[in-house]
């Protein structure tokens, strides 16, 4: 009797695949997959068992006449189960290594299609243990098992002696770490979630290549261009840069003294935790990329991961690097891949599926540009198709931009995690910023965890800070406080004297009354910023301004945080609302930027009376900090230690947040690590995996994203409506990205059906209706209607 693992319509009509083949297929996978952490053979032996469950008699007739609803039988208990029948009979149950392969195996098998199930749920109860004393045909599995001779092979072939040394290798060196039992018992459940990840990925990636026949050739499996080459082209890029470099002497040599540090470094340094800590317009992206390179050749490492907080300028970021290493046409998308917009499509066919989609699904390329909100939920999140992207941080230098942004609420388990990745998962991490928070300082907890840092990657940082921070000067007016006429008038003043003018503000709604008070000035032009307007919009709106600069004219530019964030743009001088001191200095990069001026550019730094951040927790928090360490110092120049000063106070203040809270006075981190409020259980992993998953969320106020019919837009959603194969799709998807923004669900659902509309059944795509987007300042929820009540 032939046994099958699944057919190609999944209605037993269709080429089905033995399960032997699918069984050995993932085994060598998950095996390959989990040796990047030295677990080689518990990836072998969970592969090979994560679907004998599907031996059972009924599941083999679901197959066969698709008389069963997909997923009423439950064959991955049954796979679970099996497990403990092979291996505790060879093993000493009363040994705590064995306890714990009896449960980390399981949970991993029983998990594949789910995410990691609750070890214990939040009453208590033991959802394991009831999970694999369930009643399932375990005799029926192992006879039928027993009739596959490859499969029986197989089984035999394994050690339970080398299953056994090798995890506790990896057992024994989280035991001996010096961290507290809290973070050890995190560890244990990363080893879980990285175990889950290798057998996921093998297993959709067995399952996929059966189903796409010739197509799954297109996959790269880490057969990547070298290193080497993309060294030799990144050098002879930053040659041809330097030739052509138009700023002052002064700038120019030091963000050649930043790039040739980090260059060193990649060719010096071992793998670990490092800070590049370079002053905003220091060249960091280049910089931090060629630090990357470096480590990944001299390490022999499989990826870069650069991860960005805005999606604004991830695009950007990617196109800047494509450029120089993507040099043949054969290369276009396999060495890098952008992951940022998880697009739904509902009934995709093999015909439709692209070498995009092959390649994103789980990061098959040497370079990878995703979000920092993808790399948490790889972490922390419960979807199977994040989670499955767990193993390829491992052997890979991942580098955080702006780590600064990083939610308050991830600190202690980003840290955790970030620590695990480079002791115990072969990795490098590149911390970027030039306002580095105190990740690894005093006000972190050690206990909940603290992240380990191994250096600088920048010599002498202190006198790279003094020569940049020599373009502008921060003047401290905060004790009086400026109503918004005030701050127009002074914009004015300041743009009357210097030719232009930067104003940054907290929300949106300053910054479009500030502009609306400005524009009714006509002695310079004024323009509006802020990530409510769509990116092309953005776009179109900066060339005009940076057009206006290098010709002379007067202007004055009014806009939000957005500004300062991967915008190169410089200005003569600046007021700066009060916030968060790493704002602060972000602003304070876009004034004298190139270093042009005869003398320092100003910025001030002034109270907006008018502005309401009560809903803005992070940056009225940072505000507070602020104005207590501006009292402490007279001048305003990270050199004078003021930025440890203020993430000691911003971290004291919030400490408790840190840990991820949650009800009942419990956290996250808890949750993922002792799960404390339980009691003694007989049990060596006691977390709430599946319960963490559905609290955690990476940002607090969640968005959905439209796009506006505007422009070649119109064109692109009529395209869209028709049948397309996905390929074509994704084309115009990407192009469509120019035309969306992203809307708070709340802002989403008011509009829903009203001024916002579905584009088609099987793409997650919305349409905002133009009357409610002003050509000033974009999004806006008053919809623009003429005398009839018509959108206009």
């Amino acid at each position: 009797m032939e046994f099958y693992a699944h057919s190609v319509n999944n209605e037993g009509k269709g080429k089905c695949q033995l399960l032997s083949e699918h069984l050995i297929n993932v085994a060598e996978m998950t095996s390959k997959n989990a040796d990047k952490i030295g677990l080689r053979t518990i990836g072998e032996y969970i592969g090979l068992m994560h679907d004998s469950g599907k031996y059972q008699n009924n599941f083999q007739e679901y197959l066969r006449k698709n008389c069963k609803k997909r997923g009423e039988v439950d064959h991955s208990t049954a796979g679970a189960q099996i497990f403990g029948v092979f291996f505790l009979k060879n093993s000493n149950e009363s040994d705590v290594i064995t306890k714990f392969i009896a449960e980390i195996v399981p949970l991993c098998i029983a998990s594949h299609h789910t995410g990691l199930i609750d070890m214990l749920d939040e009453e208590g109860k033991d959802k394991f243990s009831e999970r694999m004393n369930k009643k399932v045909s375990k005799d029926e599995v192992l006879k039928n098992m027993d009739m596959d001779d490859e499969i029986k092979n197989k089984i035999k072939e394994l050690s339970i002696e080398t299953l056994t040394n090798k995890i506790n290798i990896i057992v024994r060196k989280i035991r001996k770490s010096s961290v507290s039992k809290l973070v050890k018992k995190f560890y244990l459940g990363m080893v879980a979630r990285f175990l889950l990840s290798c057998l996921i990925d093998a297993d959709h990636t067995d399952s996929a290549n059966f189903e796409l026949g010739a197509k799954a050739d297109l996959r790269q499996n880490n057969k990547y261009v070298s290193w080497s080459l993309i060294s030799e082209r990144l050098e002879n890029h930053i040659k041809e840069l330097n030739e052509k470099n138009k700023s002052n002497v002064k700038v120019k040599q030091i963000r050649q003294r930043i790039s040739d540090d980090c260059f060193k470094a990649g060719k010096t340094f071992g793998k670990g935790c490092y800070k590049l800590e370079v002053p905003t317009g220091g060249g960091k992206t280049l910089a931090s990329f060629r630090f990357a390179v470096e480590m990944a050749k001299r390490h022999n490492l499989d990826r870069i991961i650069y991860c960005i907080p805005y999606t604004t300028i991830i695009e950007q970021n990617a196109d800047t690097i494509r450029k120089i290493v993507e040099k043949e046409a054969n290369e276009k998308g396999r060495i890098i891949i952008e992951h940022h917009s998880n697009l739904i499509h509902k009934n995709e066919t093999k015909e439709e599926i692209d070498q995009n989609d092959i390649l994103t699904e789980n990061w098959d390329a040497p370079i990878i540009f995703t979000t920092n909100v993808q790399v948490l939920e790889t972490l922390f999140g419960g979807k199977t198709s994040s989670t499955r992207r767990l193993h390829q941080l491992a052997k890979s230098v991942i580098i955080f931009d702006e780590i600064q942004t990083l939610p308050i609420k991830c600190v202690h388990m980003f840290n955790n995690a970030a620590n695990f990745l480079v002791d115990f998962c072969n990795s490098s991490i590149v911390l970027c910023t030039a306002t580095q928070p105190l990740l690894d300082g005093n006000e972190i907890c050690e206990y909940k965890g603290r992240l380990k840092v191994d250096g600088e990657i920048v010599i002498d940082k202190s006198s790279i800070f003094e020569e940049l921070i020599k373009r502008v000067d921060i003047i401290n007016e905060v004790k009086n406080p400026y109503k918004t006429d005030d701050i127009a008038k002074k914009a004015i003043d300041l743009a009357d004297k210097n030719n232009n003018c930067l104003v940054v503000c907290n929300t949106t709604r300053s910054a479009r009354e500030i502009f609306e008070k400005i524009q009714s000035n006509q002695n310079q032009k004024t323009y509006h910023l802020s990530a409510r307007m769509i990116p092309v919009h953005r776009k179109w709106v900066l060339r005009k301004i940076k057009k206006d600069l290098n010709n002379g004219k007067k202007i004055i530019v009014v806009s939000t945080q957005v500004v300062e964030a991967g915008i190169d743009i410089d200005f003569k001088c600046g007021i700066r609302a009060l916030a968060g001191l790493d704002s602060i200095f972000q602003a304070a990069g876009r004034i004298n930027r190139n270093g042009n001026l005869p003398n320092t550019g100003k910025l001030y730094l002034c109270e907006f009376s008018e502005e309401n951040i009560q809903h803005l927790k992070d940056v009225d928090k940072g505000k507070e900090s602020s104005k207590i360490v501006l009292s402490k110092h007279k001048i305003i120049s990270p050199t004078t230690g003021i930025m440890n000063d203020y993430y000691e106070d911003y971290f004291y203040q919030r400490k408790k947040e840190m840990q991820y809270l949650c009800k009942h006075e419990n956290s996250l981190l808890d949750l993922l690590s002792e799960n404390s409020r339980h009691g003694e259980r007989n049990l060596c992993l006691r977390q709430s995996f599946r319960e963490a998953a559905k609290i955690f969320k990476p940002v607090d106020d969640p968005t959905m994203s439209v796009f506006l019919e505007k422009g070649k837009a119109k064109r692109i959603k009529e395209k869209l409506s028709k049948k397309l194969y996905s390929s074509e799709r994704r084309k115009l998807v990407r192009e469509l990205q120019k035309y969306s923004l992203n809307i708070r669900c709340e802002q989403f659902c008011n509009l829903y059906n009203r001024g916002i509309y579905k584009v088609s059944d099987d793409l997650e795509i919305f349409c905002l209706d133009n009357c409610y987007y002003n050509n000033d300042f974009g999004f806006t929820e008053k919809a623009k209607l003429d005398k009839g009540g018509i959108c206009v």
